[in-house]
């Protein structure tokens, strides 16, 4: 045999084989960016609850590290444009579901800076903004809403994975909408859930029947959620790309079944689960610190090879995964909004490993809000109200202690203000109210 014949010989092989082929450790991972639509963390496996039915999730935690305390914008669209941009709500103008001017193509988002770096992208599921290509998504041409959610979609994207496995890199946005109201899924799910026992906490007051269902429908979801994400998963390991692949799992924003959530500055509502599973072979871990959407963002591009563009307002967290210096956050700020589109936020917050403080700079109901939980109250808060909780001892936040420790109350009001101000908020006009 000639060298020329071992040569095409090896040449066909790795064709292939795909991605099988080593790749030199320093090339840039695959990515995939995977987004859940409406998740209470509460909900899986890894994060404690013992109903959950979520092996993958777990299995990726595993395998990565999960940070336990990553706030987003507790709506999905405010919270994927922070996403696409590194930047928070008030800076990109989206800070509601129902603004009529979608965000502006900016050549730096995320997979135009990706899409720069020799990566091919898709885009899957959930997009609010419309124009794929403008954004820096090679595929598809247009956005399939249905994606994974009923069957659809995933074939698209497996072909896409196909075709750019041996030619990499390439980075996936994989948005499902699960597990999204309505809660019906797969009868699989609900019979896998149909007899579990569910304990009906002192505090709620409704109907007993109702919140068990509701409970065991939405642990359905999230099974199904799991059962997705595998399929992707299990495709990657098919083609040999898993072990080159970053994968980051996150909700874009919180839910409950009978808790104040979506749309409200609660834990249940900004809080999501974040597992990031770095390329190559990683023991699991835990850490605790305190991590924003835009980091996030600042994670994915690092990874990427790719600069942060300018205004962006993360920070990565690849030195902490790799064992570098890292500077944590010490807190956590944020402001949030009414359901009708508006640049004024109804709420700041400041949050540190233990308290969390809400000013509210209006007057807020229900009906200002996003959709919630059918079975929560009615969520009510008064302009120039305060809440301060301590969420080590009170996670579900049903005890205001605003009235205890004045100095860290005023500590906190000031940083939440100074974030504010000092990341180009507008002028607020400060309410007078019944707990200054």
């Amino acid at each position: 045999m000639t060298v020329l014949t071992v040569l095409a010989l090896l040449a066909l092989l790795a064709c292939a084989r795909g991605s099988d082929v080593p790749r030199n450790p320093d090339d840039p991972p695959n990515i995939v960016l995977a987004i859940a639509d409406d998740l209470d963390p509460d909900h899986l496996g890894f994060c404690g609850n013992p109903l959950a039915r979520t092996p993958h999730l777990d299995e990726l935690a595993r395998q990565g590290a999960y940070f336990p305390t990553l706030y987003v914008q507790p709506v999905c669209r405010a919270a994927l444009a922070t996403l696409l941009t590194g930047r928070w709500p008030h800076e990109t103008g989206m800070t509601s579901n129902l603004a009529k001017t979608p965000l502006a193509p900016s050549g730096s988002d995320l997979p135009a800076l990706l899409e720069q770096r020799g990566y091919a992208t898709y885009c899957g599921g959930k997009f609010w903004e419309g124009n794929l290509p403008a954004f820096g998504f090679d595929a598809p041409a247009e956005n399939d809403e249905k994606f994974a959610r009923e069957g659809e979609g995933a074939g698209d994207c497996f072909r896409f994975l196909d075709e750019h496995a041996s030619k990499g890199p390439w980075f996936v946005w994989w948005a499902p909408s699960l597990p999204h109201t309505p809660h019906r899924p797969p009868a699989r799910f609900n019979k896998a859930f149909a007899d579990v026992p569910i304990e009906v906490p002192a505090s709620f007051k409704g109907d007993a029947d109702d919140y068990v269902q509701a409970e065991r429908s939405s642990l359905a979801m999230e099974s199904w959620l799991d059962a997705e994400l595998g399929h992707l998963v299990e495709k990657l390991r098919e083609l040999g790309e898993l072990e080159s692949t970053l994968i980051v799992f996150l909700a874009d924003n919180g839910w409950s079944t009978a808790s104040w959530a979506k749309g409200t500055p609660m834990e249940k509502g900004v809080r999501s689960p974040l597992v990031v599973k770095p390329p190559g072979s990683t023991a699991g871990r835990e850490l605790p610190a305190l991590v924003d959407l835009v980091d996030v963002h600042a994670t994915v591009v690092d990874y990427a090879g790719a600069a942060l563009p300018g205004g962006c307002r993360g920070r990565s967290l690849r030195p902490l995964l790799e064992g570098r210096p890292y500077e944590p956050r010490k807190l956590l700020c944020g402001a949030v909004y009414g359901r009708y589109a508006s640049l004024v936020p109804y709420a700041l917050y400041a949050r540190d490993e233990r308290w969390k403080y809400v000013f509210f700079l209006q007057d807020v109901s229900g009906k200002e809000l996003s959709p919630g939980a059918r079975l929560a109250p009615e969520f009510r808060a008064r302009g120039g109200q305060q809440r301060l909780f301590d969420l080590e001892q009170d996670p579900l936040e049903q005890h205001n202690l605003a009235a205890g420790p004045k100095q860290r109350v005023r500590e906190m009001h000031a940083a939440a203000f100074a974030w504010w101000k000092e990341s180009g908020g507008a002028e607020l006009e400060i309410p007078e109210g019944p707990s200054r």
